[in-house]
């Protein structure tokens, strides 16, 4: 009772972060099932599917229970939680970008730096996010919002591994190439309305945050069909 107490209090900026937030979930979702219905992918891919599952349930946990009055946890854990979750996301995309296009020789050392990486990065965000911690943005842009450390650290990863993708352009086929730029203009989008802090709401009803989620969770989706026009012509299945 006292669970569903909280959450009919949420604002209306929470709730909107929670429902867009199932969006992130079923982005992950859907091409673990179209996958399963139509060309099943290989496994790496399929691994980054279930980390965009595993991200979008502390993305609906973060706004939902922890936004403005905490259940089941403090709210820096469900913060660090999401975030963090980004980060494995950011890293298995790599991961599975490194098993499609370059060597085992090349593997062999950037696996194991993606991974070094990723620790990194979410144990930067989780001393950034302990309530002993002193926080500021790392990117402010002032009463608008801003990027903490955890948060510019996905968005460096997210770059590197967008580079990644293109040193190889001559090996993408020409049917994927327009829908791999759509994954990174779409996710441009997605991180500039992301600068806006989670409770920024443009007149009259623009929740900003929330429509970084939806835009996010059609990135993923992009990113599935990108995958399934290059393997579907390479004949490659999991």
């Amino acid at each position: 009772t006292g669970m569903l107490s909280d959450m009919e209090h949420l604002p209306n900026f929470g709730l909107a972060n929670t429902v867009t937030g199932f969006a992130t979930l079923f982005s992950g979702v859907l091409p673990l099932v179209l996958s399963k219905l139509m060309q099943r992918q290989p496994g790496r891919w399929i691994f980054v599917y279930w980390m965009i599952v595993v991200t979008g349930v502390f993305t609906v946990t973060l706004h939902g229970f922890g936004e403005t009055n905490p259940v089941l946890g403090a709210r820096w854990f469900w913060a660090f939680l999401d975030t963090g979750s980004n980060i494995v996301v950011t890293w298995a995309i790599t991961l599975a970008i490194l098993g499609d296009f370059y060597s085992r020789k090349t593997q062999s050392w950037a696996r194991p730096a993606a991974t070094i990486g990723m620790f990194v990065g979410v144990g930067w965000h989780f001393y950034d996010r302990l309530p002993s911690t002193e926080r500021a943005y790392l990117i402010p842009f002032g009463e608008w919002g801003g990027f903490y450390p955890g948060e510019t650290f996905l968005i460096a990863y997210s770059w590197l591994t967008l580079g990644l993708f293109a040193a190889k352009w001559g090996e993408i086929p020409s049917k994927a190439k327009a829908l791999i730029v759509s994954v990174a203009i779409v996710f441009f989008f997605g991180m500039l309305l992301a600068t806006a802090s989670n409770e920024t709401i443009v007149y009259p009803f623009i929740p900003l945050h929330a429509l970084w989620h939806l835009v996010g969770a059609y990135g993923f989706i992009m990113l599935w069909a990108f995958n399934h026009v290059r393997f579907s012509d390479s004949g490659e299945e999991g």
